[in-house]
């Protein structure tokens, strides 16, 4: 499994923006063969920051998300809006505690 952290500084009073530009991106994810969980969170610290956190079943289905048109849309209407973008991504599995 892969977990991918995306955390997005937005421009100043941008941040809403992204937001609702996320919505129909992250619904129609969550719809891609291979998705685990796609999600976006607004961290209490940092006004300014907002943080993607997907989950996916293997690298092919991550870098067929890139692909997306519903991805290519989201990133170029995003562009002028952003600040920082930092993508990492991480191999895992999972284990019981």
């Amino acid at each position: 499994m892969l977990i991918v952290l995306a955390k997005v500084t937005s421009k100043d009073g941008m941040k809403n923006e992204i937001i609702n530009e996320a919505k129909s991106l992250i619904d129609d994810t969550r719809a891609e063969k291979g998705c685990i969980d796609y999600n976006l969170y607004d961290p209490i610290v940092g006004e300014n920051t907002l943080l993607f956190v997907e989950k996916w079943e293997g690298k092919e289905f991550l870098e067929s998300h890139l692909k997306q048109d519903h991805f290519i849309k989201f990133e170029s209407a995003i562009e002028d809006l952003t600040k920082d973008l930092k993508i990492s991504v991480y191999s895992s599995e999972e284990i019981e505690l």
